[in-house]
């Protein structure tokens, strides 16, 4: 049954979840789907992107085996049920067994591989790693630096290397240990019910160390199958999947479900999108694959339609899949006008196993929102006071936090503490998104709570500058911050990257904001063009440099009439464990007293804390 309307999925939740998805884990879904789909490609890695690039083909039953085969490795290496296995990996065929193989036989930990080491380590020590799975430098060179970086600070780790070319002291070489091993049988199976745990991913900003959100078996094994009725194409389908396999919607909506489901997952390169051959050959690789279904975050999905298509036959596509952060109206319009392949929307987090909602590809379906709530996943719109407490749901159309309950949300962060304001009372979880829903059941957000730009008390909704810049045609993406201001608190500016070949001044883009946008207020007081826009590990915007970028532009804006009275003064502003954001004043050669009063005349109006330091 497809997902058209609301409606639909009430229909479904007739039946118990429990009742209604016969798999109980991942070792479930993997049997399954090699027992229905014999002789049939799984995986199809793309070693390069052009046409004579070697391609490795992997059956399910092979993908089935090789799962095995690793959980039966990590037991024989004395790696307990409980235990956490790391992986950092790129996406290789590997990949793929080595976390499903973690899951089965241990706890798999996947980790964002472009994270310093010391970062690394923190998480691992955090999740308890007893083992690490980690490509050869080889393969990419930046990982294994690291990975000798965190040995040292975690003696008595076990170190598995894929791709290896000379033996390493202490290091089991990955490929030849599980050849070794059966494929066939597990030598001492673990218990494998819904609840049980089988994934820690990390979540949260690339500062700081993450949390660790739980997943469990049985909650993979819904999100494999809730996620299919959305966007279902039928037998035969061929989905391309760019994003990485330490964050969910690489590993699970681009890989488990779809391999769960009989597909066949296309793997271009170990970088995925991050290889930007991979972006200029993007139309290619879906005409030689006969890619149906293609993966991708909205800024992949920009810089993609700035390709050209060259007269490229893509008749066998018949859908895009993204989220991560909202996807700009007219790039969706820009998309299904010139492409024909509708694109489907959703919501989720690392926290309810990838998607909570979607838009339906054989429904309606609504540019601007994130579509219907997935079946057995409740969503309300509250009114969240500051202790956690839900006060009151607010009614149709009207903006709160976007809350979520059900058995495909985590049962929580593996360190308590972070449970905090975040898993409230009768397992809502509260995402620190605002939104709304409409009367049809469809989700529409409004941007984060932290993301809301404040100027004198009246909140500004980034997504409404976002939008308007995305309609201009000279615009790639666009990201709205808050620019700290004495008086205001914040004034709304914002950050764009051009188009290839285009160009645009400041002023032209405000005066397109100022028609474009009806609340005066929201108007960016500065829009500033950058070259390239900061990107997490995913491809979402990473808001938090911007902010850091904007508060360095305004205090260094305020030292203006210090400098201007020969005063030898810079400004860092900086993130800071203390105060959060910190702005620090470097002063040579002045007075100490008569400066530090003339820092705080010109900077103690803003909300950021300052400190002066005085070289010499």
């Amino acid at each position: 049954m497809n997902i058209r309307t609301q409606a639909d999925i009430v229909e479904l939740e007739k039946v118990p979840v429990t009742e209604r998805i016969k798999d109980r884990n991942v070792l479930d879904l993997l049997r399954h789907a090699a027992a229905e789909n014999p002789g049939r490609v799984a995986i199809r890695y793309l070693s390069g992107t052009g046409p004579s690039d070697p391609v490795i083909d992997i059956g399910f039953d092979e993908v089935l085996a090789r799962t095995i085969q690793v959980a039966n490795l990590l037991h024989a290496h004395g790696i307990g049920p409980d235990d956490t296995v790391t992986l950092l990996m790129p996406s290789l065929p590997e990949t793929f067994s080595a976390l499903w193989g973690a899951e089965i036989g241990a706890v798999a930990n996947p980790v964002n591989y472009f994270l310093a080491a010391s970062q690394i380590a923190g998480i691992m020590k955090e999740a308890g790693a007893k083992a690490l799975i980690a490509a050869d430098a080889s393969i990419f060179p930046d990982i294994w630096p690291k990975v000798e970086e965190i040995r040292k600070a975690m003696p008595g780790l076990k170190v598995f290397r894929v791709g290896g070319t000379s033996p390493l002291p202490g290091v089991v070489e990955f490929e030849a240990a599980c050849a070794a091993q059966p494929g066939d049988r597990l030598v001492a199976p673990k218990r494998l019910e819904r609840d049980t745990l089988a994934a820690l991913f990390h979540t949260g900003g690339t500062t700081g160390l993450p949390k660790l959100a739980k997943h469990t078996h049985g909650a993979l094994a819904l999100m494999a199958w809730t996620q299919l009725l959305v966007f279902d194409s039928g037998p035969g389908t061929v989905f391309l999947n760019p994003l990485p396999q330490f964050h969910v919607g690489g590993s699970l909506v681009g890989a488990l479900s779809p391999v769960a489901n009989g597909w066949t997952v296309v793997i271009p390169t170990p970088l995925g999108a991050r290889n930007p051959n991979v972006v200029r050959d993007w139309w290619s690789i879906v005409e030689r694959n006969k890619v149906v279904i293609g993966g991708a975050v909205p800024t992949t999905l920009a810089a993609i339609m700035n390709v050209p298509r060259d007269g490229q036959d893509l008749s066998s596509l018949k859908a895009f899949v993204t989220g991560g952060s909202a996807v700009p109206v007219e790039l969706i319009r820009r998309i299904e006008r010139e492409i024909g392949a509708p694109v489907i929307e959703g919501y989720g987090m690392t926290e309810v196993h990838c998607y909570s909602t979607m838009n339906p590809l054989h429904g309606e379906r609504r540019p601007g929102s994130v579509g219907l709530r997935l079946p057995y996943t409740e969503v309300r719109i509250a009114d969240v006071a500051g202790d956690g407490s839900i006060r009151r749901d607010y009614p149709v159309d009207e903006i709160g936090h976007v809350l979520m309950r059900g058995p495909q949300v985590t049962p929580g962060y593996l360190d308590p503490r972070h449970n905090r304001g975040a898993m409230l009372a009768d397992g809502w979880l509260d995402s620190g998104d605002l939104g709304r829903l409409d009367a049809d059941g469809y989700v529409w957000l409004t941007g984060r709570s932290k993301d809301l730009i404040i100027r004198g008390g009246h909140n500004i909704d980034p997504i409404v500058i976002e939008e308007a810049l995305s309609r201009h045609p000279a615009v790639e993406t666009a990201a709205a911050v808050g620019l700290p201001d004495t008086y205001a608190g914040e004034l709304p500016m914002a950050f764009v990257q051009l188009r290839p070949g285009a160009s645009a001044t400041s002023e032209e883009l405000r005066e397109f904001c100022r028609a474009e946008i009806p609340e005066r207020a929201a108007v960016p007081v500065q829009v500033v063009a950058i070259p390239v826009m900061p990107l997490t590990g995913v491809g979402k915007i990473f808001k938090p440099a911007l902010r850091l970028d904007a508060a360095q532009r305004a205090f260094d804006a305020a030292l203006v009439p210090l400098r201007s009275e020969g005063v030898d003064a810079s400004v860092t502003v900086r993130n800071d464990p203390t105060h959060g954001t910190l702005a620090v004043v470097r002063i040579a050669g002045a007075s100490r007293d008569a400066i530090v009063k003339k820092c705080a005349d010109l900077l103690g109006g803003f909300q950021i804390r300052h400190a002066v330091e005085f070289n010499g």
